[in-house]
């Protein structure tokens, strides 16, 4: 008995001396013995040893670091209640481990590969390097460490049942296991009960107690706990504030490495919490955030290269594209914003679709409006307004205000869905409801024009005063009429003045030439020659080209309340560079004439070039004028041809002229026109196409030569040939005038085509003419409108007044109502005199549809 009573208790201390050798041979940094004799007991089943094994398998002391033989053993120790075996595995599971850096690059490759598996390296590493990240498994080894008393374990896991990682979502465990490790004073635990009280993982907030949490984990010198106290102490509820405590935290949290704090001291100096703010410091932490890997921060340097007095647009854009490939989303949708507006980088519609696309591929709402916008404009992307009206339905699910706006729009007009004007204008009260103020402008003119509803000015007021609200100047500007005229409203002139002064105020140009007009010529107020000019001054600031064009003839005729000839000049000049053909016109005319400022013809003709690119027909023919003559320029008939031809094509009176180079005012002796017939026709027979062109327009009309349609057509053909645009625009519509011949009308289409491929934009309106009037092709309204509306946006100003009144014939919205406004504006602008005529009647007729049609149109 007393022999087996000895045995167990030798082998005990056998054991127990083989474990004390392997402990004291690492501790003398003899690590390969060590390992040894750590095997030698792991593998007879000592836990202890099983978990020394373990650590030195992760730390490569003593054999080959391998994280997949360290968790092997770890599990052999954990499977047998070592608990911090089970602590290890728990924290080893949640995170994974990558292949160990000693590690190469091919080995990694080879042992990953199909044909790597049954090589030798892989049947000696089966199972790969590297540790894959299994938050089940962590959670079961977090659970037995943590009712085993681990504290590091017990915060692991109440991380897992705060943030659903693993397990399911229960802030009540959550809070039982975090409580458990920041009562062993773990700083772990205190950090993640500070966290689950400040609301960082969702459920009620006990800002006092996150506090007291956050204050304890601090204590211990915890980073983390550093930066989430900081921000409590910014933004946190019913706490005292202390910015320059919270500034110090976060100093503290950022140099010793937290990338969150270093982004979260960016932002303090970047907007200024609490502090001065400071460009230098912002950049200096936002840039050592970004170099950790925090894809935020890049973000926050974008808006800091974007903002301030002299913005950085091309840093913006090259930091926002680092973003944007990293996958962010709101940097993709910014860069996409950053190429629709050519800032930083190059205007380019279809790169900023593609980025603005991916930003909604992971759901960023404000991608889904303005990508449903780009399919509906056809801006970036092909024309498809059943995309668009997808987009817009995904934003306004989510409650987008302008998304619910433009649904409603297609919803009106029957564009990629089915028309329902019922749906149309819940969805703009929707929108109204959500804060759009266009939807609320858009609402009113509906009532103030019975569109749809019945009529109701006092309806329409209700809603105009909404949009004022909402910041929308044409709301201001429509009440302020309903106003004057007594309609929905009580008549009160001073509060019509007044509405319009606010427009203005707003940004209106239309309000304070309205103004200016109301102290002109007005039956409510009395006339005001220094008010009307003052009004009219402020239009001309705010970049109304047709105001600055008015004060410039002001100052022509001598009034005496124009302003300054320098200030009229400065206000010229500021409308003209915005593109105003008026405005360019008129200050090439004062250069060339050297009145109120000092000639130079060489400025003259700029200004003149950029007119008549615009569609200022007067323009157009004093640059053929000038080519013809030699004025100002080299003598070159082929360029005086093209720009007659742009102002006759306009219906100037200059067309009358025969396109004659050299300036031959009508009139002129036969004889004169026969000498210049001859000199073009010289130029054609050696084979130049605008001679050819001129000749055969020479013919068409009987000028300096009998006329003759087969040598038109002749003339004309010979150009086409050689892909004269003009001369297929000419040639085309010689065929149309022979109502006999509608046999070849399909032929004019043809050229028609042919030039607005080139870009012509006479064809294109051309083409618009025949699709509405059914002259070669089958009659399509749908293709017209397409046709007018691509020339129209090219200032054609045939094809806008084409264009509104196609639109005005059939106007079943007020968005259409809108549309066609917009565009006998942009005609009355360049000086149509049917689309001015248009204008005064309707605005005789029904004031509120002129000012409906001052809104901008949606995207």
């Amino acid at each position: 008995m007393g022999v087996r009573s000895l045995w167990p208790k030798s082998r005990s201390r056998k054991r127990g001396s083989a474990m004390e050798r392997a402990e004291s041979a690492y501790a003398n940094q003899q690590y390969a013995e060590a390992a040894a004799l750590f095997r030698a007991q792991a593998e007879s089943g000592n836990a202890a040893a099983q978990l020394r094994l373990a650590q030195l398998y992760e730390s490569g002391q003593g054999v080959l670091q391998s994280f997949v033989e360290a968790t092997s053993w770890y599990s052999e120790a954990a499977r047998q209640g070592s608990v911090p075996a089970q602590a290890r595995l728990g924290e080893v599971y949640l995170t994974g481990l990558q292949a160990p850096a000693t590690a190469t690059a091919s080995a990694v490759a080879r042992i990953e590969s199909s044909e790597g598996q049954g090589s030798l390296l892989g049947r000696m590493f089966p199972e790969g390097l590297a540790v894959r990240q299994n938050t089940q498994l962590a959670a079961v080894w977090n659970l037995s460490a943590a009712q085993g008393g681990d504290a590091g374990a017990q915060a692991r896991l109440g991380y897992q049942y705060a943030t659903a990682l693993g397990v399911a979502h229960d802030l009540d465990a959550a809070k039982k296991w975090f409580s458990a490790a920041a009562a062993q004073d773990s700083s772990s635990g205190q950090l993640g009960l500070g966290m689950l009280y400040a609301g960082s993982f969702g459920g009620d907030t006990e800002p006092h107690e996150a506090l007291e949490c956050f204050e304890r984990a601090v204590a211990q010198d915890n980073a983390t706990a550093k930066h989430c106290l900081a921000l409590l102490l910014l933004h946190g509820r019913d706490v005292a504030r202390d910015a320059e405590r919270a500034r110090a935290l976060l100093q503290e949290a950022a140099a010793a490495g937290q990338p969150a704090a270093m982004f979260s001291l960016g932002e303090l100096y970047r907007l200024g919490q609490g502090v001065a703010p400071d460009a230098t410091q912002a950049e200096t932490w936002l840039r050592r955030a970004v170099t950790r890997g925090h894809i935020k921060a890049l973000m926050a340097l974008v808006r800091l290269f974007d903002s301030g007095p002299e913005p950085d647009a091309n840093s913006a854009a090259l930091l926002c594209r680092d973003a944007a490939e990293l996958g962010d989303p709101e940097a993709q949708y910014w860069l996409g914003q950053f190429y629709l507006a050519g800032k930083g980088v190059p205007q380019d519609p279809a790169e900023a679709a593609r980025w603005i696309e991916k930003a909604a591929q992971q759901g960023v709402t404000a991608a889904f409006e303005r990508l449903g916008a780009l399919y509906a404009a056809g801006h970036g992307v092909a024309q498809d307004f059943n995309a668009a009206a997808d987009w817009f339905n995904r934003a306004a699910v989510m409650g987008d205000a302008h998304a619910l706006y433009h649904l409603g729009t297609l919803q009106m007009r029957g564009l990629g869905v089915t028309r329902d004007a019922a749906a149309g204008l819940a969805g703009y009260q929707d929108a109204a409801e959500k804060g759009s103020g266009a939807a609320s402008l858009e609402l009113g003119i509906i009532h103030a024009t019975g569109r749809e509803v019945p009529q109701d000015f006092a309806e329409a007021a209700r809603w105009y005063a909404r949009a004022a609200e909402r910041g929308v100047p044409e709301g201001l500007y429509n009440l302020a009429f309903l106003h004057l005229q007594g309609l929905g409203v009580r008549q009160n002139i001073p509060r019509a003045l007044e509405l319009l002064e606010q427009a203005v105020a707003s940004g209106s140009a239309a309000a304070a030439l309205a103004l200016s007009e109301q102290f002109t010529r007005s039956p409510y107020l009395v006339e005001n020659a220094a008010l009307a000019m003052q009004w009219l001054l402020r239009a001309a600031e705010l970049g109304s080209g047709p105001a600055a064009s008015q004060l410039a003839e002001r100052l022509d005729r001598g009034d005496p309340h124009a302003p300054a000839k320098e200030r009229v000049v400065l206000l010229l000049a500021q409308c003209a560079s915005k593109g105003d053909a008026a405005a360019q016109t008129t200050l090439a005319q004062w250069y060339l004439d050297g009145k109120h400022l000092a000639q130079d013809v060489e400025i003259a003709l700029r200004w003149f070039h950029r007119a008549a690119g615009g569609g200022s027909a007067f323009a157009q023919a004093w640059l053929g004028d000038a080519y013809a003559t030699g004025q100002g320029v080299k003598q070159d008939l082929s360029k005086a041809a093209k720009w007659y031809e742009r102002a006759a094509l306009q219906g100037h009176s200059g067309a009358t002229r025969v396109l004659t180079s050299l300036g031959v005012a009508a009139g002129e002796p036969p004889a004169e026109m026969a000498r210049l017939f001859q000199l073009w026709k010289s130029g054609a027979e050696r084979g130049d196409a605008t001679a050819q062109r001129v000749v055969g327009d020479f013919y068409m009309r009987g000028v300096g030569v009998e006329r003759s349609t087969p040598q038109a057509e002749h003339w004309l053909g010979q150009a086409v040939e050689q892909g004269d645009s003009a001369a297929m625009v000419l040639l085309g519509g010689l065929i149309l005038e022979d109502p006999a011949a509608s046999a070849r009308f399909p032929r004019a289409v043809e050229l028609f085509r042919q030039a607005a491929a080139r870009g012509n934009t006479d064809a294109e309106y051309n083409l618009g003419v025949c699709a509405r009037r059914g002259l070669g092709v089958a009659p399509d309204r749908e293709q017209a409108e397409r046709h007018y509306r691509s020339a129209a946006q090219h200032d054609h100003e045939s094809a806008q007044l084409a264009l509104a009144d196609l639109i005005a014939e059939r106007a079943a919205s007020a968005a259409q109502w809108r549309d066609a406004m917009h565009w006998y504006q942009q005609a009355a602008e360049h000086g149509n005199a049917a689309a001015q005529a248009r204008l005064t009647e309707i605005s005789a007729r029904q004031p509120t549809s002129e000012r409906a049609g001052e809104h901008t149109r949606p995207n």
